[in-house]
């Protein structure tokens, strides 16, 4: 590591700005429907995995059980997802996307993959691709990431 140049490490802020450039793509589709940034990745979680406890959506998303609970219950309120009681275990909370929320989703979801494009628009569709597995092994690295 010694050897290698100070522009060849990976700046750990490019990663930070990087994200925040795509978030602030995919939060102007979502907001124009009425959504966070939050509620929408909580929304196409349970779209995709069908339900899921809040403590797994709080650990996927990144939040605190606090915060996810507050982001359940806007889509609750709107009606975008259903909350029920675990029948297997009473003590767990359960969310899964209601009909609309899953139509909200499909209507959603080209729009928000057509805006993270444009926020890598420098990348060609390989390259985002090349992007996306090098991140996912990155957070499969066993000394430095979750692997979620």
């Amino acid at each position: 590591m010694a050897d290698t140049a100070p522009e060849e490490l990976l700046d750990p802020l490019l990663l930070r700005h990087v994200a925040a450039q795509v978030d602030s793509h995919v939060a102007d589709v979502v907001g124009h429907r009425g959504l966070t940034l939050d509620q929408w990745r909580m929304l196409e979680t349970l779209a995709a995995k069908g339900e899921g406890t809040m403590a797994q959506l709080a650990s996927r998303l990144g939040l605190s059980s606090p915060t996810a609970t507050r982001i359940a219950d806007r889509l609750v309120t709107t009606a975008l997802v259903y909350r029920s009681v675990d029948p297997v275990d009473r003590r767990r909370v359960m969310l899964r996307a209601a009909r609309r929320g899953r139509d909200l989703y499909h209507d959603l979801a080209p729009l928000v993959h057509e805006a993270q494009a444009q926020a890598l628009g420098r990348l060609g569709d390989d390259e985002r691709q090349t992007l996306g597995r090098l991140l996912r092994r990155a957070l499969d690295n066993p000394h430095g990431g979750t692997g979620d």
